[in-house]
């Protein structure tokens, strides 16, 4: 077992670090394509081309996707496999993945989970093993390597035939890294699974959407889905690594899309004594516009030099109400105009203005993975392989408040970027902070592009604006600004 070594104590409010840190580049695909459900034009494109056809940015992270044998079903009852070929096809499997990604993961068998090392070979099985406590031993912990995965994952599972679809192309994703040989039939079968599902179960995909609007955009969705799902076939058929792989990549994307749209509010009440306070019932974009110190600049763009750029990222109030909500106020309030970036040796950390209240607080929030809703004011024990957090910190550019003046609470108003670093990670490949901090999103563009490996001490934020889901703010007092309900403690 490795050594844990003493973790560095990541800055309360107002504290200043020293300009030490060095940043993960999460792998994405870049890929768009034409929408609709016009058979006679390809979604996906041709595998000739080398660049992709627009500027959208889909996620090809699927490494963590546990892998399912074949089982028979019978009504009523959980799946059963039908012999130890199953298990032994699925160990086979996992093993070729996990050697070729230099990292464990682990294949669910019926109601067992077997565990893979790769340090030294294949390490010993789990057997009937819980996912949370299997972590000590088994680095697999369902953490997703990139933003846009992390919230893929993240959206509440309102319908169960989203899931299937979900899970069914996260596998396909999946088995497309085993070198060597790979298995299209399998693959095949889980895209023609997804498929017969969008097409045949439409009206069960689109009963949890409000009808309106809503309604109308979750169907063009679900068509450019079946769109999607249905050149996949084609595709699997003739075994293109190259478009399988973006296919599946904006099939993913497409029914991430569907599932917000499933979840058109909280599946769960806020504590009573924190109605009071600012809650996101769903998600919100916010675009930061960041200029870089003077005598500096992120190199060149389109050939020309450039020293401003602008950073994405995603709120997610389904999982972080609270947290959210005071952050999209805090935007829409002009909190973190030009606010300026002091980097520490994890994390980019907000310097608060002038006038802004740095004693107010929040209570720690943070959801479990296996939980229906947020836990409030007492951090995860993951270290010690209890629970694991739904939004996790250990993601390049996951973005968190920072810790408060009292145990279990996070600052109101300085929030950092994390900087997730894999190599100097604790057990399991997770950040030695897992679970003690309030994080509310993550940057989704800008990461890619090398802007935020590229952000240092003395940079700043030019403006914060919400650029869509600020209709999804809730004050419970009827609209006060977040600064005037003053601390949650």
């Amino acid at each position: 077992m490795r050594a844990v070594f003493p973790r560095p104590v990541l800055a309360k409010a107002g504290d200043v670090q020293p300009a030490l840190g060095s940043c993960r580049k999460a792998r994405m695909g870049k890929q768009s394509g034409a929408r609709g459900v016009a058979r006679r034009v390809s979604a996906i494109g041709s595998s000739d081309r080398v660049d992709m056809i627009g500027g959208h940015d889909f996620p090809t992270d699927a490494r963590d996707v546990r892998v399912e044998t074949n089982c028979a079903v019978d009504a009523g009852e959980q799946s059963t496999c039908t012999s130890a070929n199953g298990i032994a096809k699925a160990a086979v499997a996992s093993a070729l993945a996990a050697v070729m990604a230099l990292e464990p993961l682990a294949a669910v068998v019926g109601s067992q989970t077997v565990g893979f090392g790769v340090a030294t070979g294949l390490a010993t099985t789990l057997a009937t093993a819980s996912d949370a406590s299997a972590a000590l031993s088994n680095p697999n912990t369902r953490l997703p390597r990139n933003g846009i995965a992390a919230l893929r994952r993240a959206v509440p599972g309102i319908n169960e035939e989203s899931g299937l679809v979900q899970s069914k192309l996260e596998e396909a994703a999946y088995l497309l890294r085993i070198p060597q040989r790979k298995p299209w039939g399998t693959m095949g079968d889980n895209v023609k699974v997804s498929l017969n599902t969008v097409r045949d179960k439409k009206e069960k995909m689109l009963a949890p959407v409000p009808v309106g609007d809503a309604r109308d955009a979750a169907e063009t969705t679900r068509a450019e889905l079946e769109q999607l799902l249905l050149e996949l076939v084609d595709i699997a058929q003739a075994q293109d690594v190259e478009r399988f792989d973006r296919g599946v990549a904006m099939a993913l994307d497409a029914t991430s899309r569907l599932k917000v749209f499933q979840a058109p509010g909280l599946p769960f009440d806020v504590p009573r004594k924190f109605q009071n306070l600012p809650r996101l019932t769903g998600r919100a974009t916010v675009e930061l516009v960041i200029k870089k110190a003077p005598g500096t600049s992120f190199g060149y763009v389109n050939g020309d030099e450039t020293n401003q750029v602008v950073l994405t990222i995603v709120v997610d109030g389904y999982n972080a109400p609270l947290t959210s909500g005071n952050f999209v106020e805090n935007v829409i309030n002009g909190v973190y105009d030009d606010v300026t970036l002091q980097k520490s040796e994890t994390a980019l950390l907000t310097v608060p203005k002038n006038g802004v209240d740095t004693a107010a607080t929040l209570p720690l929030e943070v959801k479990p993975i296996d939980d229906y809703e947020p836990r409030y004011r007492s951090p995860l024990n993951v270290m010690g392989a209890e629970e694991l957090p739904t939004l996790p910190l250990s993601v390049n550019g996951a973005l968190a408040m920072a810790r408060g003046a009292e145990d279990g609470t996070s600052s109101a108003s300085q929030f950092f970027i994390y900087a997730f670093d894999k190599r100097s990670a604790g057990l399991g490949g997770m950040a030695f902070e897992e679970g003690e901090f309030s994080v509310f999103g993550y940057v989704t563009k800008g990461e890619e592009e090398g802007f935020l490996s590229q952000l240092n001490t003395g940079d700043t934020i030019v403006s914060a604006k919400v650029i869509s889901g600020g209709e999804r703010l809730v004050n419970g007092d009827g609209g006060k600004p977040a600064g005037d309900e003053g601390s949650a403690e």
